[in-house]
């Protein structure tokens, strides 16, 4: 069967990955997003503009849609980057329309992001289910910085992906390895979005940071400069306590430094100007710093500990404060062994989900 790609979300990642994929010579048949204002901008200049290091030039899309029922009959390979918080309600979006035959990676995932995605489809009445798959990260790191206007800074070295179960990884590898030439197959979709390096390199900086997040000059705009002896620390013990889980869980955990260093060789990229009308915010520490990482990454982390009397002093530290400063109880919302079915699992029957 031909593969058909359509990317499900227009945001920087989506955009940067469909200029980035036209630009090399692939076809894409859709490109779609819930809000109309990216797509009436990629409408409006008949595709995406490219800018840095990596990908330059203009990249002609010859369908984009706000329609989610247009954007699947377009394809059945669908790659999706959106916000992880939206997975669930767009799987269930996405139920009317699936088809056994469809492949659907999410990217990046999180902890669990699959399980929650598989489940979702399951409580929306789908009865034969598409391959799922996640990755540990974007392929590039990379913003938005006009509309209908990408700029990658860097490209992944590598990429983890894996399917669920894990019993499909080679056959999603076979399907994505033409769109990112760059995956590589990691053992199970629970470990890549568990490997997340996001939440070491976001949460800690942010919250301790909290003065140049609230008053931002133009002297604190890389937010990856932002690091000190005490919030390196912080960011220590976290990765510590969730490799600690991890392999409680008979999982891969992968240090955040070796990811890092798999990703970008230990270099540091600064990123693009934006173009005016892109809010400082957006430019240095986007709310997802907190809103994403903690409640779908750290609270499983948390979770997971208590549940096998694994300590996580650092990992529930970082969650009460980030409770205090958002109002809100991260615990309550955030991924938990109850969200991915495990609260009575032993960890064989974990082992057997996952891997099939």
């Amino acid at each position: 069967m031909e593969k058909r790609y359509v990317i499900i979300g227009a945001g920087n990642g989506g955009q940067s990955l469909a200029g980035d994929m036209i630009l090399r010579g692939l076809k894409l048949s859709a490109i779609y997003d819930i809000n109309p204002v990216p797509v009436k901008d990629i409408k409006k200049i008949g595709g995406i503009k490219m800018s840095g290091p990596i990908v330059e030039g203009f990249a002609p899309v010859a369908f984009a849609t706000d329609s989610l029922g247009e954007a699947m009959s377009a394809g059945n390979v669908f790659l999706v980057t959106i916000v992880s918080n939206f997975h669930p309600a767009l799987a269930k979006q996405m139920a009317p329309f699936i088809k056994p035959e469809h492949t659907i990676l999410l990217i990046p995932g999180n902890s669990g992001s699959s399980i929650l995605f598989r489940r979702a489809l399951e409580v929306a009445g789908v009865k034969e289910f598409p391959l799922i798959g996640e990755s540990g990260s974007m392929p590039y790191a990379t913003r938005l910085i006009g509309p209908a206007h990408a700029g990658i800074k860097a490209r992944k070295a590598v990429l983890p992906i894996a399917a669920l179960p894990a019993k499909r990884n080679e056959e999603l590898f076979n399907i994505i390895k033409p769109v990112i030439p760059e995956i590589i197959q990691e053992r199970d979709s629970l470990s890549v979005g568990m490997n997340n390096v996001n939440p070491k390199g976001h949460v800690p900086s942010y919250l301790f940071n909290l003065g140049k997040v609230e008053a931002p000059t133009e002297n604190d705009k890389d937010f990856h400069a932002w690091g000190t002896k005490s919030t390196i620390k912080i960011e220590e013990l976290y990765d510590k306590e969730r490799m600690s889980v991890m392999n409680i869980l008979g999982l891969h955990p992968v240090s955040g430094d070796e990811t890092s260093k798999m990703f970008y060789k230990g270099v540091h990229y600064v990123p693009l100007p934006q173009e005016k009308g892109i809010s400082a915010n957006a430019a240095q520490v986007p709310d997802r710093f907190i809103d994403e990482d903690v409640p779908l990454n750290m609270t499983l982390i948390s979770d997971i500990g208590k549940k096998f009397n694994v300590p996580t002093p650092g990992t529930d530290l970082l969650i009460d404060i980030a409770n205090i400063i958002r109002e809100r109880d991260f615990r309550k919302d955030g991924t938990k062994l109850s969200n991915l079915g495990f609260e009575d699992k032993s960890v064989e029957e974990i082992q057997k989900y996952i891997m099939g």
